[in-house]
């Protein structure tokens, strides 16, 4: 039976990650010149896989979005395609999750808080959240939908291909271990670089699965421990 996956791929190397500032509200910095090469290498990563990708959904946030295109044109080009086959498109509810009063901060105290709400969102802690910001729910709440949709059209046209959405860290890995029943621990330690993915499944032989039973089919440091 042929299966299209959910491919969750974090974006390029920006300005703020340069300078290791907590950037979560859009639109925010757009990509370094290594961000872009990023793009372009992820698109031909995605290129070498077998199968197809039918198209790209990216966040709101302009780093998202660049590296959408340069994911789109690197993998046409490098599979003989003409420009534009790979449409991509932007939809709401797919950016970081808000870390509230520490926006654009770089410190180690805003470093450390981060990362204890990030152990929560993955452990599934609804009180895990940066004053201000975001908790684990308000993240699943938002992307679920678009999630969900996109699963239901992997389901009905599986000959299609795959769909990338272009997202953040935080996000898809938040996203990602409730989808799929993750280890936290072992998520918590299976860091996304900039244009590294996780890939799902979230279909199976009666539909698409329940949220929480999705599978993971890649998400190469979860899969390294």
């Amino acid at each position: 039976m042929t299966t299209a996956h959910l491919i969750l791929l974090r974006h390029g190397r920006t300005y703020s990650n340069a300078s290791r500032l907590l950037d979560t509200r859009p639109p925010g910095a757009e990509l370094t010149e290594i961000g872009r090469a990023q793009a372009t290498e992820g698109g031909l990563t995605l290129a070498q896989r077998p199968g197809r990708i039918r198209e790209i959904v990216t966040s709101v946030a302009l780093r998202a979005q660049q590296t959408a295109m340069g994911v789109a044109a690197a993998y046409e080009q490098a599979r003989g395609l003409p420009q534009g086959t790979v449409p991509v498109s932007v939809r709401a509810g797919l950016h970081e999750v808000s870390v509230g009063e520490m926006e654009m901060r770089g410190d180690a105290a805003a470093h450390h808080a981060y990362q204890q709400a990030f152990y929560g969102w993955l452990h599934g802690d609804e009180a895990a959240r940066i004053p201000g910001g975001e908790g684990y729910r308000d993240v699943l709440g938002r992307f679920k939908p678009v999630l969900g949709e996109i699963a239901e059209s992997l389901r009905a046209e599986p000959e299609a291909g795959d769909v990338v959405v272009v997202s953040h860290g935080g996000a898809i890995r938040t996203v990602s271990t409730h989808a799929a029943g993750v280890d936290p621990e072992k998520a918590f330690a299976a860091y996304l670089a900039n244009c590294q993915y996780v890939e799902l499944n979230p279909v199976g032989d009666e539909g698409v699965r329940d949220f929480g039973h999705w599978d993971v089919v890649h998400w190469d440091s979860l899969r390294e421990q």
